[in-house]
């Protein structure tokens, strides 16, 4: 049997093991986009080399996600990788019962669950403690907003109707400075989770990471909404297909059935963009030339002016994240701060001109306010939206 069939015959198994009749529906859609997606290609690329005859744990390391990077590297450049363990594919099915909070949300979540469990088989990952490590840092971080922030009140933590809130737009744009003008809203950061768990390897920013950082996201988010706390869903959230698992914005049936109340903080790009200058934005390639060494003599001012935002955003995190390595400064543990490839950001930036819709879209202005205090009162009007 070919990995792809073999894929789509385990996760049969699932749905049939687990009564999930959405999950098969998907399987047997041939409408459905579930084999082009990177949770699938990452499965399926696992299981062709754990079944391909030879060294499995050898054989691991050239199993990539969607685009083509190595999903066990942690350093690929220096050759490593975390594989310990060759997968269990059958008890890998048998430990989803412990994960069954994947099975209410949508078929997505459920093959991501699975996928997760088998990359932390071969990485030599306990589940169980990452989760467990991940409620004692909620745990704190509720304490401390508790102490610390004004805006929050233990009396009217818990709600009965409680709002998943998700921010969408590129670092830089104002989602911690708003975020702190939340009332009683649980903040839930895959960079703070990814920097509590990983950062013996980095961290490093590999498919296995981020996969494994995001579905703890996931699973917390779905504990402490079933408990009645409101919860900021933090991250950049600008790509539509990664947030879609969540707000469903892709009508895609793998998508379907995220039972949670759902708001979208937009927050405005920070230069208004023409379709061209989009598009001259697009085709900068920072993978193949630095940014320091781009001619900026030919982009259009808007563009310009982007670049250059880009550019004293990376220094200014890379200045901040030095002093914090040197000994100079404290991680704060509650909003963890490291660099991001500029790469990576340019990416965030162009996605974040991809503007939601629907009536539970909220658009926050793009606004330069230098003094505190009028920052604060602008972004608290936005915050009672979220809350009314």
């Amino acid at each position: 049997m070919n990995p792809e069939d073999r894929t789509i015959d385990i996760l049969l198994k699932i749905a049939e093991r687990y009564g999930l009749n959405r999950l098969k529906e998907v399987l047997g859609n041939s409408s459905s986009g579930f084999r082009q997606k990177d949770i699938f290609i990452c499965l399926k690329n696992i299981v062709g080399a754990a079944e391909t005859e030879g060294d499995t744990l050898e054989l691991l390391k050239s199993a990539k996600n969607i685009y083509g990077a190595p999903i066990f590297a942690v350093n690929p450049g220096k050759g490593e990788y975390l594989i310990k363990k060759e997968p269990d594919f059958d008890r890998a099915v048998e430990s989803m019962a412990k994960y069954s909070f994947c099975f209410k949300l949508s078929p997505y979540h459920a093959i991501n669950t699975y996928l997760v469990v088998l990359e932390a088989q071969i990485a030599g990952l306990d589940l169980d403690e990452l989760c467990r490590k991940g409620e004692e840092h909620i745990e704190a971080s509720i304490k401390d907003s508790l102490e610390n922030n004004p805006n929050w009140d233990e009396n009217t933590l818990l709600k009965e109707n409680p709002v998943l809130i998700m921010p969408v737009g590129a670092a830089g744009c104002g989602k911690s400075t708003f975020y702190r003008e939340l009332s009683d809203v649980v903040n839930i950061s895959c960079d703070n989770i990814r920097y509590m768990l990983f950062m013996e390897y980095g961290p490093c920013f590999s498919s296995w990471e981020s996969a494994v950082a995001w579905w703890i996201v996931n699973y917390l988010t779905d504990m402490y909404l079933g408990k009645g706390y409101s919860v900021f869903y933090n991250g950049v959230n600008t790509d539509l297909e990664y947030r879609s698992p969540i707000t469903m914005e892709n009508p895609d049936p793998l998508f379907k059935g995220v039972p949670y109340d759902i708001k979208i903080a937009y927050f405005e790009p920070p230069v208004k963009l023409s379709s061209s200058e989009l598009k001259e934005l697009k085709d900068i390639n920072l993978w193949k030339t630095r940014l320091e060494d781009l001619d900026r003599s030919s982009f259009s001012p808007g563009v310009e002016r982007i670049l250059l935002m880009i550019e004293r955003n990376y220094k200014r995190t890379l200045d901040r994240t030095s002093q914090i390595s040197e000994g100079k400064s404290i991680q704060d543990p509650f909003d963890v701060l490291y660099a991001v490839p500029v790469p990576v950001v340019k990416l965030f930036v162009e996605q974040s001109f991809d503007k939601p819709e629907g009536d539970n879209v909220i658009v926050i202005e793009r606004r330069i306010i230098e003094d505190p205090q009028e920052r604060s009162l602008f972004y608290k009007r936005y915050a009672e939206q979220m809350s009314s």
